[in-house]
């Protein structure tokens, strides 16, 4: 971690990538981590020729471990003061042949910082959807790898604090999703879900990590009735305690995440 990373890891932790004091005692992947196979896929899809666009790059940790692989990389994020970290960490370890871009994924205006059809790796790590705006950038054979947080991560987090009253079954969320690329051409490779647990040491460790990953009480993927609502020290104490009632365990406070990760081809 560089001197420009202790801020950022205080305020944001694992939304943007870095262990911090609220970060999970513990976890639990049952021998298949989610972020080791992203990191299979982007090796496995990119060569020395490839040109990369990392959709939400946040402050550039997978941008800066990529860019030795690939011929030339484009980081794009809406964060302002996650973009300028990633810039300080390009300009460390991957000055050549990395472009950031600050702006919204949507923008078109945005996006004419990256040339036309130069893209054919592009992916998102549990960050923005693929867009009809981005498809200019990418190649006739481009593949998109994403990691995706269902809504299904926290389960059942969101229904005891009444930030969710209806939790579409897995299968479903993935079909919507899989529609909506269809019609931008892109086909699917593979599908891939996971279920892992994390620990917490007791209820001021998890108030901890909710309040600093305020997105855990908020639909992820799919629209929702309910406004998001982060998590309220002074109004949710009875239900964290209610929580962690039920989901005790000998290893800590337990916490189900899912991990959907998609590699899809473009086909038109």
């Amino acid at each position: 971690m560089f001197d420009f990373d202790i801020e950022p890891a205080r305020r944001y932790g694992a939304f943007a990538s870095y262990e911090s004091a609220a970060s999970p005692a513990s976890i639990e992947y049952f021998g298949e981590n989610p972020a080791t196979e992203m990191d299979r896929l982007l090796i496995s899809y990119t060569t020395p020729a490839s040109y990369v666009l990392d959709i939400g790059c946040g402050a550039g940790h997978a941008l800066c471990w990529l860019a030795p692989r690939v011929s030339h990389i484009w980081g794009i994020d809406a964060n302002e003061e996650l973009l300028k970290t990633a810039r300080l960490r390009a300009e460390r370890l991957a000055p050549a042949n990395t472009t950031l871009i600050y702006g919204g994924c949507e923008n078109p205006d945005v996006l004419q910082h990256i040339p036309e059809a130069s893209i054919n790796v592009a992916f998102s790590r549990r960050g923005p959807r693929l867009n009809a705006s981005l498809l200019r950038s990418l190649r006739k054979e481009a593949i998109f790898i994403q990691e995706i947080v269902s809504n299904l991560d926290g389960y059942p987090l969101g229904e005891i604090f009444g930030r969710r009253n209806y939790s579409l079954p897995s299968a479903s969320e993935q079909e919507v999703l899989l529609k909506a690329y269809t019609d931008l051409g892109f086909f699917p490779i593979s599908c891939k879900e996971y279920f892992y647990e994390e620990f917490f040491r007791d209820a001021d460790h998890l108030a901890a990590f909710l309040s600093q990953i305020g997105v855990m009480l908020c639909p992820w993927l799919l629209p929702h009735a309910l406004p998001d609502k982060p998590y309220d020290p002074a109004n949710d104490q009875e239900a964290l305690a209610l929580y962690i009632r039920y989901n005790t365990t000998p290893r800590g406070v337990r916490l189900l995440r899912q991990r959907k990760i998609l590699v899809l081809r473009r086909v038109r």
